[in-house]
Formats: C-alpha cells, sequence, structure tokens
C-alpha cells in the first residue's frame, strides 16, 4: 500500500473536521478570536504537512520505527547491543560520580591549605598562647568538637577558636 493511498485521505479528513469544528466554535461565540483562529491554523496544519512531503517523511520515520521494533523482540543481537549500551551507561555514570569526588577531596585539601596559611601570618600562635596556652592544632585533629575540647579530654583548640577567645579575652569579655 503505497503512503499516498492513506496519507491523502486521511489529511483531507482531519481538515474537514477541524473546519467544521472551528464553525461551530465561531457560531457559538463560546471561544474567544483568538482560539477561533488557532482553529483555523490547525485545520490548514494536515493539508500543509501534506503538499510539503513531510507527512511523508514522517511516516516513511514511522514506518522505519515500527520495522525496528519488530525485529528487536526477535533478535539476540539487538537485546545484547541494548546491554551493552547499558553497561556504557553505567560506566559513564560511576566515572563521573568518580571524578567529582576526587574533584571535592583536592578541593578539600586545598581549602584547609588556604585557611591555614593566612592563620599563622595573622599570629593565631601567640593568640592561641594568650587564650590558655595552647598551640593551634595542626591537620585533621583539629575539627574535634568544640564541647569536647571545653570539658578538657585533651583534643586540640581549632586555630580560629583560640583566635577569637583570645580577642574576646583581650577586650574582657569571657
Amino acid at each position: 500500500m503505497s503512503p499516498d493511498t492513506a496519507l491523502l485521505p486521511l489529511c483531507v479528513a482531519l481538515a474537514i473536521l477541524g473546519l467544521l469544528a472551528t464553525v461551530v466554535f465561531w457560531r457559538s461565540r463560546r471561544a474567544a478570536r483568538g482560539r477561533i483562529l488557532q482553529g483555523a491554523a490547525l485545520t490548514l496544519t494536515p493539508v500543509a504537512l501534506y503538499l510539503t512531503g513531510l507527512l511523508r517523511m514522517v511516516w516513511d520515520a514511522v514506518v522505519a520505527l515500527v520495522g525496528w521494533a519488530g525485529r528487536l523482540a526477535f533478535s539476540p543481537g539487538v537485546w545484547v547491543g541494548f546491554a551493552l549500551l547499558a553497561v556504557a551507561v553505567v560506566l559513564w555514570v560511576v566515572g563521573g560520580l568518580l571524578v567529582r569526588r576526587s574533584h571535592l577531596r583536592s578541593g578539600t585539601a586545598a581549602a584547609e591549605g588556604r585557611d591555614r596559611a593566612p592563620a599563622v601570618g595573622r599570629g593565631a600562635a601567640p593568640a592561641a598562647a594568650q587564650a590558655g596556652g595552647r598551640r593551634p592544632a595542626q591537620g585533621r585533629g583539629a575539627q574535634g568538637g568544640g564541647a569536647q575540647g571545653k570539658q578538657g579530654q585533651g583534643q586540640q583548640e581549632d586555630p580560629e577558636m583560640a583566635e577569637i577567645e583570645a580577642l574576646l579575652k583581650s577586650r574582657g569579655i569571657e
């Protein structure tokens, strides 16, 4: 069956139905003028698609898609291809997660280095010495809880907290 024998009558039927619906809306005055014009535009669309050849292209695409789907259901080779495609997608996503994780780790290390270097330059060690004779913490041990450090369990204090405490004590605030 040729696509033209099915498409031309279909386009004419759709155009006639659209024209009838547009006339009914126009006579009942239920729709706004803009909606009536939009109905007329939709009425002309199937015929315009047929005359430009775009409807034939869509028809061919649908026929090709249906043929591909028919081959898909009965071909083990196609299913193996889908399985490989799924594995490739999973590998791509996991690789992206690993890259993001490594960037976060390297960004955190760089941020810790930036935070630590200016604190020493501002005189955090003397401030810590004034605050209680303790040296500012170095490395990951500095991230201990503030409540545990105040309880005297021997954990080192955060250099920024030591500096803040020193400033408060220098102003007479405890």
